[in-house]
């Protein structure tokens, strides 16, 4: 149970951030400032800021819980995650970034309606709000399920517990705008850090036998096994899943994700965005260590000293030693972690979505604005989306563990929006129609892959795949206008 002093660090962090977001996002003068900061965060230290945000932001409430418990089930073998980072670095420096901010956007799907138009660029802003307001549900369901399982409360508790999460971010999410939310993720993925490393000290010095022991104990249980090679995509975790899982779903998630695109706008140049990444890139490295450190650590205590009310919910295992195992205050920053790891992600979904619906419906299909009601409008809806997220919460559960949920939410649709800014940067030579059936098509099979016996790490490089397929298939096919013009030229 938490102490009076966990309690007080968690309450005095929630505060803390709130109190952090709106003093840094200062005062917005329009519509562009708010969503990306006007494209003036280019000194070494915003850039610092906004790497961090990136990797804050992507490391949600829903990682701080998934990570452990996949490691702590499945062994080192998930270790292979971090090539699919080295890969995203050298795609995003080298090829990404140089064509994306060649001439930097104002908006982040802007790049598609230079290309495809106003169609492919609709369909691709609907798939993202589909994706973000979904995956926002899940991070709130996340740490709201962590929470209650470390408190020891009841089922009752839940409603309580995912408004506060729900309605703190929203708060600062909309009046901060884009700046305080940078500003907020940046301390944020400081706290994450810094109580990991807490977490996996106590878990090393407190190990109830000695570390050659623990090793054993690991390597006796298969969690020391590096890699599995197996074809088969219904196994769990096989060096192939993961390269191309983690793979797709990382360069899915930098690429085509209006929050990453958001954020290389705000630093207003190629080399300001490459730097911001550079330092993104470190930081993930360094969560996703530390997080699968934790989870082996969790499975070599717990198979070598059993507890009777250990939780089958592998889930579940992480928030059970935080209640169980750290000492008053360090449960309550390691529990305020995790809310801090769900609130930046929770604020970078709710500002972009924001955008989203402004800038790629409202101002576009509405009537005219000024620039004090685009700013009012964007305001206001991040209100709508913050509380339409926390509603939707209730919903998570049924589409299974936390980390299925969120590979399934992320491939359905960041697969095919992948394909899209691909097609789009590459300047393909091929119909709107085909772009969009494309990203149809590969979503749907994304939701089969999902509901079926396949793993979810296959969800994201098959939608990916198919989209890519079907829009190859589509450049072959000349448009009628071509075919005519190319049959007058022979005759």
């Amino acid at each position: 149970m938490l102490t009076t002093l966990d309690w007080i660090v968690i309450v005095l962090y929630l505060l803390l951030t709130i109190a952090t977001g709106l003093w840094y996002g200062g005062h917005q003068r329009d519509a562009d400032d708010y969503f990306t900061g006007g494209g003036r965060m280019t000194s070494t230290f915003q850039n610092i800021l906004v790497g961090l945000s990136i990797a804050a932001t992507l490391f949600s409430g829903i990682s701080f819980i998934a990570f452990p418990s996949i490691v702590y089930k499945n062994g080192v073998t998930v270790f292979f995650v971090l090539v699919s980072f080295i890969v995203s670095w050298f795609v995003l420096k080298y090829w990404f970034l140089p064509r994306y901010m060649k001439n930097p956007p104002r908006e982040p799907y802007q790049v598609i309606e230079e290309h495809f138009g106003i169609q492919v660029r609709t369909l691709a802003a609907g798939m993202f709000l589909l994706l973000r307001v979904g995956w926002m549900a899940a991070l709130i369901y996340a740490p709201t399920v962590a929470l209650m399982g470390a408190i020891g409360l009841e089922d009752g508790w839940f409603w309580a517990i995912a408004i506060t999460i729900g309605v703190s971010s929203t708060v600062y999410a909309s009046l901060g705008g884009i700046r305080g939310v940078i500003a907020t993720d940046a301390m944020q993925f400081v706290v994450i850090a810094g109580s990991l490393v807490l977490a996996l000290i106590i878990i090393l010095t407190k190990m109830p036998i000695s570390w050659s022991q623990a090793a054993q104990s690991l390597a006796d249980n298969g969690k020391l096994k590096v890699a599995n090679f197996s074809l088969n995509p219904t196994v769990p975790f096989t060096i192939w899943a993961m390269l191309a899982g983690f793979t797709v779903a990382n360069l899915s998630s930098y690429v085509s994700d209006q929050m990453s695109l958001q954020r290389y706008i705000t630093c207003g140049s190629e080399k300001a965005a490459g730097r911001s990444f550079g330092i993104n890139t470190i930081g993930v490295i360094l969560v996703v260590v530390l997080l699968c450190l934790v989870g082996l650590g969790l499975a070599a205590w717990y198979i070598s000293v059993p507890a009777s009310d250990l939780p089958a919910d592998a889930d579940q295992v992480f928030p059970y030693f935080i209640a169980t195992q750290l000492p008053t205050g360090v449960t309550g920053l390691v529990l305020a972690a995790i809310l801090a790891a769900t609130m930046s992600s929770m604020t970078s979904g709710i500002n972009t979505l924001s955008a989203n619906i402004t800038l790629d419906f409202r101002a576009r299909f509405g009537s005219p604005m000024t620039e004090k009601q685009k700013l009012r409008y964007a305001r206001n809806t991040s209100l709508l989306i913050g509380l339409l997220a926390t509603v939707l919460a209730g919903l998570v559960s049924y589409l299974g563990d936390i980390f299925d949920i969120a590979q399934t939410l992320l491939g359905a649709f960041l697969g095919p929006l992948l394909a899209c800014i691909v097609c789009s940067l590459l300047r393909m030579r091929v119909q709107p129609i085909a772009m969009i059936v494309g990203m149809l098509v590969g979503s749907v099979v994304a939701w089969v892959i999902a509901f079926s016996p396949w793993q979810s790490l296959w969800v994201a490089p098959s939608a990916f795949t198919v989209s890519m397929l079907i829009v190859g298939l589509g450049s072959l096919v000349k448009p009628m206008e071509t075919r005519a013009t190319s049959e007058q030229s022979a005759t």
